[in-house]
This record gives structure tokens, sequence and C-alpha cells, in this order.
């Protein structure tokens, strides 16, 4: 049987360790994260209301290392590290880009161009500058992953509450507001060797 000094010695125990700070199992806390986009889900041609067609974009971030020295308050009001988030996934919801129905193919479909605010304010967010803005109107692109996976944002993150069909109220981390982190880096991919 080993004894206490051998078990504890510190030459064998490199590669495992507890940190309170990273403790916590419970859902993110609502508040603002640094993040960087790890991805992007598009679905295309979504009839909405059964008036509209519109692109849903929802964006995937993983939160940064810069979080770990924030503090948030969990549901209890007890004060939680940023670190226990450092590398957590957490999706935005859905902006909405509503477009122009073609009318051979949707034919009582109408347009929706003024709901298109909170679209313009994603693209604005990642500090893309391609808006071309022509007798006022501001003609908006189709974000695609590659434009945007790795950039640094600041996301405003809410509860969305919802509920299982087996009646069990649940709460899920979302983005709601997405800032340009003016001084974050793009986090490029870590290649394999």
């Amino acid at each position: 049987m080993a004894d206490v000094g051998t078990i504890l010695d510190s030459s064998k125990s490199q590669d495992s360790w507890y940190d309170p700070k990273q403790d916590f199992s419970g859902v993110m806390p609502e508040g603002e994260y640094k993040a960087h986009v790890k991805s992007l889900n598009i679905k295309r041609n979504v009839v909405v209301k059964r008036k509209f067609l519109s692109d849903i974009y929802e964006v995937v971030f993983t939160v940064a290392d810069e979080n770990s020295g924030m503090e948030y308050r969990d549901g209890e009001g007890k004060s939680v590290s940023g670190a226990a988030f450092v590398g957590r996934d957490f999706r935005s919801k859905g902006f909405f880009r509503f477009k122009k129905p073609n009318k051979k193919e949707y034919p009582n479909l109408s347009e929706n161009m003024g709901s298109n605010r909170s679209y313009m304010e994603l693209v604005n967010s990642f500090g893309l500058s391609s808006l071309e803005e022509v007798d006022g109107k501001f003609f908006l692109p189709e974000l695609d992953a590659s434009d945007i996976e790795g950039l640094p944002v600041v996301a405003k993150v809410y509860h969305e509450k919802w509920t299982t069909p087996e009646g069990e109220d649940k709460l899920t981390p979302k983005a709601s507001m997405i800032f340009n982190w003016e001084d974050g880096d793009k986090k490029e991919d870590e290649l394999p060797f």
C-alpha cells in the first residue's frame, strides 16, 4: 500500500487537478460574454406567418478565455467565476433575413423588408462593412460561415424558457444581441499537427 507522500508526489500528478473556479454545472447565467463565432446554421426559404419569405441565421459561439476574470450571478444570486464558462458553446436566437419572394414559386407571399433591422445589426456586429446603401435602402449580404467563423464578439445572453413534452420547465442560454468586440482577436483554427 502506498503512503501519503507517494500518492501526493507532485511530479506524478501534473495531469489532473481540481479548479473550484470551474466547478459549476448549472445554466450559464445571463449577462455579456466575450466569445468567438464557432459556426453558422442557416435555414433557407422559410415561410413566415404564411405571408413572408426568410432565411433564418443561428450563430453558435464559444466563450472566450477573456471571460476568466469576469463574475456572473447564477439563478440564486451566487457569484460564479467566468472561468467556469470558458470553452462552452451557446447559440443565438434566430436572425431573420427577409427577402423578396419569387412570384412564380411563392405567388401568395409579400415582401417584408422593414423587418430586416436585427439581421442588419447582426451583420454590423461582425464588423463587416459590406452594407450597400442605395436610395436610403441598405442591401443586406447573405452571410456564409466562412465569412464569420472565428470572429470576436460580445454576446448578450438571456435565458429562453421552454417546456419539454413531459412538462418539465427548462432554461437555455441564448444570445439575443451581438456586438462587435473591438479589441478582440479573430480565433484561427488550430492545426492538428
